[in-house]
């Protein structure tokens, strides 16, 4: 079982700057959890302030309930992987896992049990004599992987550690990362500035942007229901609408795009009022295409076919470029400029105060 993570109102400063404003989160035992953000957000900060390479100007970090702040890298009993990968070229597979080993005195037998043991974990017990220059990327990033858990720290360290591979074997990569953080089931922090990646191996994730945490939740969560626009946009494609809130005899509301088209929501705050305008945010499968019918009256400008989905640009009436994306079937693509009319799920659409930007949906998943 893992150690818990507490970061209490943690400031970090660089002159007059502040990259890191009074941030607090709780990682769980066990948990992998996912700081993620564009570059310059701070996410990497953070994680050189948890493991030590970078001094705390404010507020506290807890491992395991114990206070870290002052207590040096080499004593904090994590491990790191890099971006780099950053292991030895002039030393084997098997001698770049041993290296920390070695340097704790741990004893010879032992250090070769242990290195055979998560050399299998990695998957690369076949590769143990083989030297860094004849690895592939993937090899060389499992050889950083093992020689960070090798040492059983309290916790794993993890920054952009897939950014430097292709795309096929990134998403290779990511279910590994992912099997071996569930096998070892070791406190895991991981940065990524890759949304589809944070959804696909994470517990949880922060979502940072300025210093400042935008929202903390499950993944389903995060893209299903996002905290503010920020959000909204960053996980994912959202298409931004504005509308009104209508109250209709019933005190039923309503979500009004155009005197044509409106469409019910049940989930909005009790606070809204009626005509308060608002951002809707919808995202390309959430759109329907209709031939005839009700709806959001639109043209078709560009598509793309993309084997399983068809990504349709369309333009509204109003002159907003939108993407809609849909299931390809049997049948011809639309054509360009092929009059439609768009309507929308109420239930899996976001709505946001037109002027905080964050959410007015009640409904938590």
């Amino acid at each position: 079982m893992g150690v818990n993570i507490d970061v209490d109102r943690v400031i970090k400063k660089y002159g007059n700057d502040v990259i890191i404003k009074g941030l607090s989160l709780k990682i769980n035992p066990g948990e992998l959890f996912t700081l993620l953000g564009p570059s310059g957000c701070g996410k990497t900060t953070l994680l050189r302030m948890i493991i030590g390479f970078n001094s705390i100007d404010g507020g506290e970090i807890k491992v395991d309930n114990k206070i870290i702040n002052n207590i040096p890298t080499e004593k904090r009993n994590m491990g790191m992987v890099f971006q780099n990968y950053a292991i030895f070229p002039h030393m084997s597979v098997k001698d770049n896992v041993a290296f920390g080993l070695k340097n704790r005195k741990v004893p010879k037998d032992e250090i070769e049990k242990r290195v055979d043991e998560i050399l299998k974990v990695v998957k690369i017990d076949h590769l143990k004599d083989r030297m860094p220059a004849n690895l592939s990327g993937g090899q060389q990033q499992r050889v950083a992987l093992a020689r960070a858990i090798v040492i059983q720290p309290e916790v794993l360290l993890m920054d952009e550690p897939l950014s430097n591979l292709d795309a096929k074997l990134r998403v290779e990569m990511r279910n590994a990362v992912k099997r071996i953080q569930n096998k070892i089931g070791i406190t895991t922090v991981y940065v990524t500035h890759d949304q589809e990646e944070a959804l696909a191996i994470s517990d949880r994730i922060a979502v940072m942007n300025g210093g400042v945490i935008q929202q903390i939740g499950k993944p389903k969560q995060i893209y299903q229901r996002p905290a503010n626009i920020f959000v909204s946009t960053f996980i994912g494609l959202s298409n931004i609408i504005e509308a009104f809130i209508k109250f209709d005899d019933n005190g039923d509301k309503w979500i009004n795009f155009n005197k044509d088209y409106q469409v019910k929501m049940d989930n909005v705050s009790d606070d809204v009022i009626n005509g308060e305008k608002i951002l809707v945010s919808v995202r390309p499968e959430e759109f329907i295409i209709n031939r005839d019918g009700k709806g959001l009256k639109a043209i078709i400008k560009s598509s793309v076919f993309l084997g399983l989905t068809t990504h349709y640009f369309i333009e509204l009436d109003n002159g907003q470029e939108v993407e809609v994306i849909q299931n390809s079937d049997v049948e011809d693509i639309i054509p360009n400029e092929t009059v439609v009319n768009l309507t929308i799920d109420g239930r899996k659409i976001n709505v946001f105060n037109y002027e905080s930007k964050c959410t007015l949906i009640k409904e938590v998943i």
